[in-house]
């Protein structure tokens, strides 16, 4: 009984407990309940005040969009009056502007073709500054003012006067290995510029006077030398380029003499040897003649004393010799001895002169052949696309043609001219010996008698 009372009161107990908890919940569910209440009151006032704030600035942006609507059509009222105002000024100015628009055409062109003038005018290496100048003029975009105009033909008249004077200035000048150096250049007009004995080019793209890179020959360097160094109003002659340098460029492109001779290689090397070899044997056989006929001169002026310093003489030494026989042909055949004899001392050298004179246009053919098979060669190998490969060859059998000519015409001239002196002295030796003959004849012809 005791245990189970006892038990009953710990129920109890317990129970108390749990609705203790319950209600301590609901208090504070409740609590909650009440808090939230007062959040959400709070917060529906803020909105209610957010939304009056919105409805203000809503208001405004409506006036601000009105406002803007209303300068809007304010500003397109105003665009179409200035759009009407524009017109009417554009459609003035045409009328205004009238030829000057044809007028800015011109100019533009001529500005455009004075430039391009002036641009490679040897005048301008003197006034460098002008090319500036006219870029501008040619670059305006427009109507050009009078000053502008005026500037325009200044240049132009500037260019005109330029073109007919003789100048010296001091600029610089590039030599063709790239070294530059000033020096005092002399213009001729719009054709040459010369500093000292040397012609120079005027470098357009670079705005610099360049020595040419071969100068002509040595009588056209000479006219420039004379020029260069020429003083006031001194006339100097002066080898002028009328085409404004292509025919100087043309010129000093020509091959030198020595140049034409290596043209001809191995064979127009022997044929200029052959032309020496003949050359020599040529003068040295003009001495030997000369030096015979002057002693065979002095000679005939004194008849009377044989000298044995010259054909004529020995002849006549070996006749008196033997002048004291009395047997025609002995003395014909011992006279005859000494002329043949001095007659192959005469006409020596002049078949070796005429060999050569065969040889050398001979040879001059075989180096045409020879030139001809390597043009050819050049022909299989490469095509004829390219000239230059075949230039070669061809500059070889035209070269040595013509050194074969040149050696063998001279030589031919001199052999002609060397054996007709040659038979004059022997003429002279001829004759002079059937007198002696003939006059022994009528010696031994009276002794008889």
């Amino acid at each position: 009984m005791i245990v189970a009372f006892g038990s009953a009161l710990g129920v109890t107990a317990i129970n108390a407990q749990a609705s203790d908890s319950l209600q301590a919940l609901y208090q504070q569910v409740k609590n909650d309940v009440s808090t939230e209440a007062a959040h959400n009151s709070e917060r529906e006032q803020r909105f209610m005040a957010a939304a009056g704030e919105q409805k203000a600035m809503l208001a405004e942006v409506e006036a601000a969009v009105a406002a803007q609507e209303a300068m809007r059509d304010e500003m397109k009222v105003s665009f179409d009056d200035n759009e009407a105002v524009l017109e009417k000024v554009s459609t003035q100015l045409d009328r205004r502007t009238g030829n000057l628009g044809e007028l800015f055409g011109v100019f533009r062109q001529m500005a455009g073709d004075t430039q391009q003038m002036l641009y490679s005018s040897i005048i301008t290496s003197e006034f460098p500054e002008r090319t500036a100048e006219i870029e501008v003029l040619s670059q305006t975009k427009e109507v050009p003012t009078i000053a502008e105009m005026q500037k325009l033909w200044a240049l132009m008249l500037q260019e005109i006067s330029e073109s007919g004077q003789v100048s010296r200035f001091n600029t610089e000048v590039t030599k063709p290995s790239g070294e530059s150096y000033n020096a005092e250049v002399t213009r001729v007009g719009t054709f040459n510029a010369i500093t000292a004995d040397k012609y120079l080019n005027y470098d357009a793209d670079g705005g610099q006077l360049v020595e040419l890179s071969r100068q002509p020959a040595s009588n056209i360097t000479n006219s420039a030398a004379e020029l260069s160094a020429s003083s006031g109003n001194k006339e100097t002659s002066f080898a002028v380029d009328p085409s404004r340098g292509v025919l100087l460029g043309l010129l000093v492109q020509s091959p030198s003499l020595i140049e034409r001779v290596q043209q001809g290689k191995g064979v127009g090397y022997a044929i200029l040897a052959l032309g020496v070899i003949g050359l020599l044997i040529v003068l040295e056989r003009m001495t030997k003649l000369s030096i015979i006929s002057k002693r065979m001169n002095k000679q005939l002026k004194n008849m009377n004393q044989a000298s044995d310093d010259n054909p004529l003489g020995r002849m006549m030494l070996a006749y008196y010799e033997n002048k004291h026989l009395n047997d025609l042909d002995v003395i014909s055949k011992k006279l005859q001895e000494v002329i043949f004899k001095d007659l192959a001392e005469i006409r020596k050298g002049l078949a070796t002169i005429k060999v050569l004179a065969a040889i050398a246009p001979l040879m001059g053919l075989l180096g045409t052949v020879t030139g001809m098979i390597g043009t050819f060669q050049a022909i299989t190998l490469f095509g004829t696309g390219d000239p230059k490969l075949m230039a070669g060859g061809i500059s070889q059998a035209l070269i040595t043609t013509v050194e074969g000519l040149i050696v063998a015409i001279p030589l031919l001239l001199c052999s002609n001219m060397l054996s007709s002196r040659t038979q004059q002295l022997s003429k002279v030796i001829g004759e002079q010996a059937s007198g002696m003959v003939a006059q022994k004849a009528v010696e031994i012809a009276s002794a008889k008698a």
